[in-house]
């Protein structure tokens, strides 16, 4: 039976730290019975800068401590000619008066040349850009001239390109792990013994993801709040 592993962009493990639950990944990493990769460019983006910056200073601390007691691992094989390769293709694919959007970072890359060539269960990516291009690339210049409020072009060819190099990819958000935890029961003791107790945790806790960067709509919350307190705990999240 192979390893288990997840990999993680820096987005969900920044907007899990500023929603003060980066603590739930020690529990959900027990359950899951793997391995929670960070590549090394996330890294730098959560620990090396930061620690640069007083108002994130204390972020990065507990990055690291995650790192320092095994929670979070950096995958150092990075497969940079493939990364840059990737990048290559994804920032040709999009433009605005002829001039190309580069849409991804290095780290959002190299989380997902890791993930290719571990063959992982799953990539934990916030960033919406990213996942859409991953997910439907025909999405992307939508959300584009919705952010840049001017006209896109796109070369529909070289995004097909992308899709046929990625292949299929298993993406998660920060607000699928803050569920998980709710449905293995590391939330409980924040329950509050009110009327309804379960629901004002739930609604409290998935806004707060979302305040701190997840995207994720309003109407999907009341989605999955709506879900989750019709379903009964599982022991099974992560299979």
């Amino acid at each position: 039976m192979s390893e288990k592993i997840i990999i993680f962009d820096s987005g969900p493990i920044i907007s899990l730290a500023m929603a003060r639950l980066l603590w739930i990944l020690d529990p959900l990493k027990k359950r899951f019975g793997g391995r929670f990769y960070i590549p090394p460019k996330v890294k730098e983006e959560l620990v090396t800068k930061p620690l640069q910056i007083k108002r994130f200073g204390f972020e990065a601390l507990q990055v690291m401590k995650l790192i320092r007691e095994g929670v979070l691992e950096v995958y150092s094989e990075v497969p940079q000619q493939e990364i840059e390769e990737l990048m290559s293709i994804a920032n040709r694919a999009f433009s605005i008066k002829g001039k190309r959007l580069e849409i991804v970072q290095e780290g959002e890359m190299e989380a997902v040349a890791i993930y290719r060539r571990l063959n992982a269960d799953a990539l934990v990516m916030d960033e919406r850009t990213m996942r859409l291009l991953i997910e439907n690339h025909q999405e992307v210049r939508s959300l584009l001239e919705y952010r840049f409020k001017q006209k896109v072009s796109a070369d529909l060819q070289t995004a097909q390109k992308f899709d046929q190099q990625l292949g299929e990819i298993k993406v998660i958000r920060s607000i699928e792990l803050v569920i998980a935890a709710y449905k293995y029961g590391i939330l409980d003791g924040y329950i509050p013994k009110l009327k309804e107790g379960k629901k004002i945790l739930l609604d409290a806790v998935l806004w707060n993801v979302k305040f701190n960067g997840c995207a994720v709509t309003g109407k999907e919350i009341e989605e999955i709040e709506k879900y989750l307190l019709e379903q009964p705990k599982t022991q099974n999240v992560f299979k």
